[in-house]
């Protein structure tokens, strides 16, 4: 996100990683990117030490969903997937002079500010907010598209390793939706009625899903086809990432990293696949993939199933977001324009 939280400040997630993860950070400062999660660096005197992650935890089941697929990501690494970055555990799992390699330090842990969950160590709550850390690694973000065969080739060797190992213990399996969905149908009850005066993007949004609301009846049909399909055959399922797109790639010395891990799933392939192997010019990443232990069946009603999951996930967090009340912060002006501009033109196109 964009905007720091008004109840959690860069001082306040400072004061929790000192307590739980490292009695050594002395600065924090909020950084602005991604949607959904909130980040933070910390630093030490001079350099950074620890990025810190936020996930709204206030809706039922969010807090032991998290838990359980942090700690499932966490095993993976444990059993040898390097391209994982996990959660680094409060407490004596990682704190204090063991800054990089997310292993045992001096236990900096204790009772204060924010609550230590997870058993096993995954984080710490405080208010809404489940907060994870992990080692602050050198790396560039990827936004956009892949730029090549070759960075496609990277990643898609990292999925074959993840996709051909034995899902860890707390690994949560896909569930068929969309994200939302609920959410969503309710919503298009109302497209008809009333202005929606919930803020300053309300109607343009309400507008924007009549236009298209009997195109998204058709596609949700369409979705719970293709999904039951998938659930069929289950035996197929792999572990997952679920969001293997630029932005959620870390480019090192070493090669690609795989950060936020909050969607990993047992799933069909191809829920990983669709990100990395589209737009391919050659046979270079599906190899790659291959190589690594993936298999050179996929199944192209999967990959349609889960461009549909995200699309219209999309399309439900938007028209929630936007049927609520709001205030047209910076965030909310980015995801408006991303909705009009990239959502719903996409719609005839499906």
């Amino acid at each position: 996100m964009l905007v720091e939280p008004e109840d959690l400040t860069s001082a306040e997630v400072l004061a929790i990683v000192a307590e739980h993860w490292d009695a050594k950070a002395r600065h924090c400062g909020f950084v602005p990117r991604g949607a959904g999660a909130q980040h933070w660096v910390v630093s030490g005197r001079h350099l950074p030490r620890w990025f810190v992650t936020a996930d709204d935890v206030s809706a039922p089941g969010r807090l032991d969903e998290l838990q359980d697929t942090y700690a499932a990501a966490r095993a993976l690494a444990g059993d040898g997937l390097v391209t994982v970055v996990p959660t680094v555990a409060p407490g004596g799992g990682g704190a204090g002079e063991n800054v990089g390699g997310g292993g045992a330090g001096e236990n900096v842990g204790g009772g204060g500010a924010g609550e230590n969950v997870g058993g096993g160590g995954v984080g710490v709550v405080d208010g809404r907010w489940l907060l994870t850390v992990t080692p602050y690694v050198e790396g560039e973000w990827g936004p956009g598209d892949y730029a090549d065969d070759a960075q496609r080739a990277l990643v898609a060797r990292a999925l074959g390793a993840l996709h051909a190992a034995p899902p860890p213990a707390r690994i949560r399996s896909w569930e068929p939706g969309p994200p939302s969905r609920a959410d969503l149908e309710r919503v298009l009850e109302t497209v008809d009625g009333p202005r929606w005066t919930s803020g300053p993007f309300g109607e343009s949004v309400r507008i924007a899903l009549q236009d298209n609301a009997p195109e998204l009846r058709s596609l949700l049909r369409r979705y719970d086809v293709l999904a039951a399909a998938a659930v069929r055959h289950r035996g197929d399922w792999v572990p997952t990432h679920g969001q293997p797109h630029t932005a959620n790639v870390l480019w090192g010395e070493a090669g690609p990293l795989l950060v936020d891990w909050e969607s990993l799933r047992v799933a069909p392939r191809e829920r990983d696949l669709r990100a990395v192997l589209r737009d391919a010019d050659g046979a270079e990443p599906l190899s790659a993939y291959v190589a690594m232990g993936g298999s050179l069946d996929l199944d192209a009603d999967r990959v349609e199933l889960f461009d549909l999951e995200w699309w219209l996930g999309e399309t439900a967090a938007y028209a929630v977001q936007f049927h609520a009340p709001h205030t047209g912060d910076t965030d909310e002006v980015r995801f408006h324009r991303e909705f009009l501009e990239e959502v719903v033109p996409s719609t005839g196109g499906r």
